[in-house]
């Protein structure tokens, strides 16, 4: 039987010989000799019988004490996606295979109940420590800990190590190591029920609340909703809560209990569409293109009560779960217990426990991010993608797959549905809609029945030639007077976090860059550093140039820490709140912020996070405070992604009643600001598209970017000049570069690309594992980057 290595530096399975007591099943996880010692590797072949078998070949050692890491269907999915994007086998299946099917090494860490004092432990940050004693108090696993937001702040993953082993010699954290054997059971929840002995403090009254007004609540999901698990624990300590677990088993049968509103007229078309397309019982999609608040998500609600109705199943992708808390909540609220919501306020053991009991058939819906499209649910009639169009559906390490792609080609073999759902759809999706291929509907009316923003275009030019130096326009102030005079909401979007963009001194243009990546570094004036936003180096401020000792320094640029700090200054009884990255480095962050803006906020300033997941009747302004940050970037998609964002932050205003947006730009005339400014993404998807046809870009053609990284740049460019080599002097495809990638240094890395163009992928594929990805195989110094539809 063939076997594949659990490793990618080779692409091609193994045969080993079956014992005679052994039974094995594809995806079965098993031990097999390689060389002098033993790895696992998964079946990737029924067994075989019959016929002369080598004395030279190998017996399998013994099968894994595990589930199995994938069917039949898994391994035909994992194969398509090695093929279209140009990745190994192995590559592709560790994609679809959950982390926990595996046994592996766990190294833990429980710290002692003494705080160490930081004179104690020299070297150690001491946000590293308060980190750990307040938020990491009964221990974590490392892999889980170095991956995490706050981790990651604190520094790389060698700096952390080796602090993390400062504190394991000085006594106050102990290390253990231990082997994780995946198994089945019970999809085993803990829930939270109130207790009888009161508890004090803001934040734990507040948890202690929410849990009783539900009488019992998933600890997941109070975390979810933003209450820290130091919170949630003190709270069990002292009997205000308790903890119990309980097995969850669900029936696939059952009403559901979908919000009582009569749908629109036009909601009413769009579920007569999918819902036709459904009965088909074959392969179909269909692009739902409905403006801000137009209703999208019921839809959704009434296609999947359709097929659960009939015994099927569905998956339900969103761009990131904890950024969209109230639509989780709509389908558990719709669906009940037979839908498993997968996101980062999940254990790993709850996540595979999840992930299990839907292989077993008892979850009916998956709700999650990008990886739940590898959901192993049977029957599975309907994938639903919420705004389709975000780039989060694209996978930025190998393999990068787009689950939309991966969507259509799971409903391919299965006979199902495809729904994409968006204000803004991307304009492949869009162009092909329009094309024909599959149905276009449209959701043009609020489900509210009010209209869009009135929206306007504040030319930041004029208001420079006019005298005003501020971040705000005049009638941008004059707004937000009215919105506070009314007790109203405002939210103001700028895409940058941070105080200011970079540090430039005024005497000898110095400005300070970070070591290890080739971009400036920006002001973060909260916690006085400036910091990478990329490898996330730290620096304090300085008070003079480090170049010529000057002290004309000055700060350049915007980011939401500014806007929020300009804000309280000019009016210091507004409740501004600040949501970005820095804000949100931990599960329920979100969720958190969000709640404290609809209790008690009159502005939220946002970067991106705040286009999505936002329902909020009280907000009735809305502010874009730089439109144009990413305009002009080198990227073909910046214009695109422009309108995107600025759409869908302009439908945050007035879903409840009148609503305006301010759009301020230095580019009032770009057909972006323009066409987002009137809510017209037919107008400016008809002018887009003409450009990318005159350019050769998608969709009128194929991208694929193939670069190369490492640590010697002589290495790099000459490596990179071979592969260029190799594909020069084809017509079947356009080879334009090789060029340095935009950020041409990253983590002491140097990278270089460039870009192949095709109408035919296929035969661009083929060319590029018979020419690149062979040679690359002999590169030592170098590693090779492949990516299909960036």
């Amino acid at each position: 039987m063939l076997a594949q290595l659990k490793t990618t530096r080779f692409d091609r399975p193994l045969t080993y010989r079956v014992p005679d007591d052994m039974a094995l099943l594809i995806g079965d996880v098993v031990r097999v000799p390689l060389g002098p010692r033993e790895v696992f590797a998964y079946v990737v072949s029924e067994m075989r019988s019959g016929g002369e078998q080598p004395d030279t070949l190998k017996s399998i050692a013994r099968k894994a004490q595990t589930p199995r890491a994938f069917d039949a269907a898994g391994l035909t999915l994992a194969r398509w996606m090695a093929d279209a994007y140009v990745c190994s086998l192995g590559e592709a299946i560790a994609a679809i295979v959950l982390g926990g099917a595996l046994p592996r090494a766990i190294d833990r860490f429980v710290p002692h109940a003494q705080r160490p004092v930081i004179e104690n432990v020299p070297g150690v940050a001491e946000r590293l420590i308060r980190f750990i004693w307040d938020d990491q108090h009964e221990g974590f696993a490392l892999e889980s800990f170095l991956r995490h937001p706050e981790t990651r702040r604190i520094g790389d993953r060698k700096t952390v190590l080796a602090q993390l082993g400062i504190l394991v010699r000085s006594g106050a954290l102990t290390r253990s190591r231990s082997f994780n054997g995946a198994r089945v059971s019970d999809l085993l929840v803990r829930m939270l029920s109130p207790g009888a002995t009161p508890i004090a403090g803001k934040k734990a009254e507040a948890l202690v609340a929410f849990v009783t007004e539900r009488a019992d609540v998933r600890r997941s999901e109070a975390v979810l909703a933003g209450y820290s698990d130091s919170v949630i624990r003190r709270a069990i300590a002292c009997g205000a809560l308790v903890e119990t677990q309980r097995a969850l088993h669900i029936e696939r049968s059952g009403h559901s209990r979908l919000p009582s509103f009569i749908p629109t007229h036009e909601q009413r078309s769009a579920i007569e569409t999918i819902g036709g397309l459904l009965d088909r019982r074959v392969f179909g999609q269909a692009l739902v293109h409905g403006i801000t608040g137009s209703g999208k998500t019921f839809v959704y609600l009434a296609a999947i009560a359709k097929v659960i109705a009939e015994g099927a199943r569905a998956i339900v992708l969103v761009p990131e779960i904890s950024l969209t808390p109230q639509t989780a909540r709509r389908f558990e609220e719709a669906f009940g217990e037979r839908v498993a919501v997968l996101h980062s306020a999940l254990s790993d053991r709850e996540r595979f426990e999840a992930w299990q009991a839907a292989a077993r058939g008892e979850i009916a819906v998956v709700v999650g991010a990008r990886s739940a499209i590898f959901a192993p649910l049977a029957d599975v009639r309907l994938i639903v993608i919420d705004e389709a169009h975000e780039t989060s559906y694209k996978q930025d390490s190998v393999p990068r797959y787009h689950a939309v792609d991966v969507a259509r080609e799971r409903m391919r073999l299965l006979g199902g549905v495809v729904v994409l759902g968006s204000a803004t759809p991307g304009l492949e999706d869009y162009a092909r809609a329009r094309a024909g291929r599959y149905p276009l509907v449209r959701l043009r009316e609020r489900a509210t029945a009010m209209p869009l923003p009135r929206t306007h275009i504040i030319d930041m030019g004029r208001e420079f030639g006019a005298g005003n130096r501020r971040l705000f326009s005049t009638p941008l102030l004059a707004a937000i007077d009215q919105r506070l005079a009314r007790n109203e909401k405002t939210v103001l979007f700028v895409n940058r976090r941070g105080t200011s963009r970079f540090l430039l001194c005024r005497a000898c243009g110095h400005v300070p860059e970070c070591a290890r990546c080739a971009v400036s570094l920006t002001v973060h004036r909260g916690e006085e550093v400036l910091r990478c936003h990329y490898c996330d180096a730290q620096a304090p401020i300085p008070r003079t140039c480090t170049a010529c000792a000057s002290d004309t320094l000055k700060e350049f640029g915007i980011g939401t820490e500014r806007v929020a700090s300009e804000l309280a200054r000019l009016y210091p009884t507004a409740r501004v709140i600040r949501m970005d990255s820095d804000t949100t480095t931990r599960v329920g962050d979100h969720a958190r912020l969000l709640d404290r803006f609809v209790a008690e906020g009159d502005v939220l300033v946002g970067t991106q996070m705040v286009a999505k997941g936002l329902d909020f009747p009280q907000v009735t302004l809305v502010g874009a405070i730089a439109a144009d940050l990413d305009l002009h970037v080198a990227d073909f998609r910046a214009a695109e992604r422009t309108f995107g964002l600025i759409a869908q932050v302009c439908g945050r205003s007035g879903r409840a009643q009148a609503g305006e947006a301010f759009i301020q730009t230095y580019s009032p005339d770009h057909p972006a600001i323009r066409f987002a400014a009137a809510h017209d993404y037919d107008g400016f998807a008809e002018g887009e598209l003409v450009e990318r046809r005159a350019l050769d870009w998608p969709p009128y053609m194929r991208l694929v970017y193939v670069g190369v990284i490492g640590g010697d740049r002589a290495a790099v460019e000459a490596t990179m000049g071979r592969y260029a080599a190799l594909m020069h002097g084809d017509d079947r495809w356009q080879v334009l570069g090789p060029a340095p990638y935009p950020i041409a240094r990253l983590n002491n890395e140097w990278r270089f690309r460039l870009a192949l163009k095709s109408r035919d992928i296929d035969v661009l594929r083929t060319a590029l594992r018979e020419r690149v990805v062979t040679a690359a195989r002999r590169e030592k110094a170098t590693r090779l980057v492949i990516n299909v539809d960036p």
